[in-house]
């Protein structure tokens, strides 16, 4: 199988190692580093090169309007991560929903009582939104956009009575959390193997997770459905 991840800046990515993990190391894959939305290649061109490609921000919302045959999570978020080209059709849908779910789902089950503070404004932070709503929790958005100085955000205002905290960071890899926190909040950040966090946040709150559960369990969800687009 020829698979490939299309993205900014993505040098970093351990996609390439996971998939040969879950898919067998005999599988190609590729890393497309796009620096510019008009540059990015049409399906029919990354057809004739392979049979599956994933997207990472900020391309998950181009080839949406090239695609029939996208999932209902997929077209509740406007955005694709994960695209099976053939060999009848082209297929999409967003992996991300359902890896983030099962790993928010645990989180309701350890702390039934749960308020998030979603970080940033994205396709991630749509996507948690969606859930919540799905769910019934409670939470607050912040981004940059609509905050004075994201980075330096003080937390202990968005606590609330009888509820624990879960700050979830769906901003991207140039955005370091420097915030004041009380020493109670649990902080689960998207982003994975990212060093300003994971060297500084464990020793200011409760727990930090990062973002390798998720793209392994994204992962494994988009080996099934191309599993089953190519029988």
């Amino acid at each position: 199988m020829k698979l490939a991840l299309i993205g900014r800046s993505i040098a970093h990515s351990s996609s390439p190692l996971l998939y040969r993990k879950i898919l067998g190391s005999e599988i190609q894959y590729d890393l497309i580093d796009i620096q510019d939305e008009s540059q990015l290649p049409s399906l029919e061109e990354l057809a004739s090169r392979y049979q599956g490609i994933n997207l990472t921000a900020p391309y998950k919302k181009f080839y949406l309007k090239d695609l029939k045959d996208v999932a209902p999570e997929a077209l509740s978020l406007n955005a694709i991560n994960t695209i099976s080209l053939g060999p009848s059709s082209f297929r999409g849908i967003n992996t991300d929903y359902f890896a983030t779910e099962a790993i928010l789902i645990r989180f309701l089950h350890d702390y039934p009582k749960l308020h998030l503070l979603i970080l940033g404004s994205g396709v991630m932070a749509n996507l948690t939104k969606l859930l919540c709503e799905k769910y019934g929790i409670s939470f607050n958005q912040v981004s940059r956009s609509n905050s004075e100085d994201l980075s330096r955000l003080n937390v202990e205002t968005f606590h609330q009575a009888g509820s624990q905290l879960l700050i979830i960071n769906a901003c991207s890899r140039n955005f370091i959390f420097q915030g004041h926190t009380t020493g109670e909040e649990l902080f689960w950040d998207y982003n994975y193997k990212f060093l300003p966090h994971q060297n500084t946040l464990p020793f200011r709150i409760k727990s930090y997770w990062d973002g390798q559960e998720m793209l392994y369990l994204q992962a494994l969800h988009a080996a099934k459905f191309w599993r089953e687009c190519w029988p």
